[in-house]
């Protein structure tokens, strides 16, 4: 996949995180799809103009202008959103505890999910393990689901728990 929603080169890319990598997939494709979109509503009009004889008008000059304005603030939008979720794209280390972040975790931490998207994804993941006192007790330990899960580690761990 090319990326250019923010300038990175290849080699850059691939040192990515799992986390961070994926955060840039999701925002190139959501351009790519905001670009798609702006090239078929581009074609309608022109297609329209032809129809209505209006091809030679300014009009499809101002609403192609207009149409691409919003296309490329709309690409401004994601990129200022990428680059702040990939700053805060994975749990940094706590000196405190001095727990290692996203780094022991099986399943990606992604921040862009919902909640409850979020507990379906660690909860699968938990599921895969087939051993219900060790789930339990690997969820118990793990840390960054804390944080990732919020409200909703409880949750979690009571639905763990009912397997044991």
């Amino acid at each position: 996949m090319t990326f250019d929603i923010i300038d990175i080169t290849q080699e850059e890319a691939e040192n990515l995180s799992v986390v961070r990598l994926k955060l840039l997939r999701t925002a190139q494709q959501k351009k790519n799809e905001l670009y798609r979109k702006l090239l078929n509503e581009l074609a309608e009009q022109k297609r329209l103009s032809f129809t209505n004889g209006t091809i030679n008008s300014t009009v499809y000059d101002q609403l192609s202008s207009q149409l691409t304005a919003e296309y490329e603030n709309q690409v401004a939008v994601l990129k200022e959103q990428l680059l702040f979720n990939m700053s805060l794209g994975e749990p940094t280390t706590d000196d405190e505890t001095g727990g290692s972040g996203s780094d022991n975790t099986s399943y990606p931490v992604d921040y862009e999910l919902s909640y409850l998207e979020r507990y379906t994804l660690v909860r699968d993941y938990y599921m895969t393990i087939e051993d219900p006192d060790e789930r339990v007790a690997l969820f118990a330990a793990d840390e960054v689901a804390q944080k990732y899960l919020g409200s909703y580690y409880n949750s979690l761990f009571n639905y763990l728990v009912q397997f044991t």
